[in-house]
Order: C-alpha cells, then sequence, then structure tokens
C-alpha cells in the first residue's frame, strides 16, 4: 500500500508538470485530467471516499468541460507537443 500511495503521489507531481511545462494546451489539459485522477486515487487511499467522489464529479463534469471549450476558442489549429507529450503518445 505504501507503494501505491508513492507512485500515486509521483503521478500527481508528473502531471502537474505536464500542465506546466507543455506548450500545448491539449497537452496541458490531459495533464490536468491525470492529476485529477491521480488525486481522487490519493483521496481514496486515505479513506474519504465521498470528498474523492464529489472531487471527481465537480472537476472533471464541470470545470474541465469550460477548459475545454476556453481552448477550443483560443487555440491555434496546428498545435506542437512538448517533450512530455512527444514521450506520452509514445507510450500510448
Amino acid at each position: 500500500m505504501t507503494y501505491f500511495v508513492l507512485f500515486l503521489g509521483l503521478c500527481f507531481v508528473l502531471g502537474g508538470l505536464a500542465v506546466a511545462s507543455n506548450p500545448s494546451l491539449y497537452s496541458g489539459e490531459v495533464g490536468l485530467v491525470l492529476a485529477s485522477i491521480v488525486g481522487c486515487g490519493l483521496f481514496l487511499s486515505l479513506g474519504v471516499s465521498f470528498m474523492s467522489l464529489g472531487l471527481f464529479m465537480v472537476y472533471l463534469g464541470g470545470m474541465s468541460v469550460d477548459y475545454g471549450y476556453s481552448l477550443s476558442l483560443v487555440a491555434d489549429n496546428f498545435q506542437k507537443l512538448g517533450r512530455i507529450g512527444r514521450y506520452g503518445v509514445g507510450l500510448v
């Protein structure tokens, strides 16, 4: 269980770094969703399931949709992927 929590913490930090370091707005959104899902997992590991469900529903249900809509209004037609984005696409 300790290794799982450490893995979730590492994924949370990597999600934050993906948001901060990507020049592409779409890759930043993916990092933000990753960090949110991992944050929910961290809350679940602490035994706070209601707070985890609330975070998941509020963030991914509302804020992510607004962020995606804003991206579609201001984004360029040809986005570049950052270094982390290229590695993520390679892993998939």
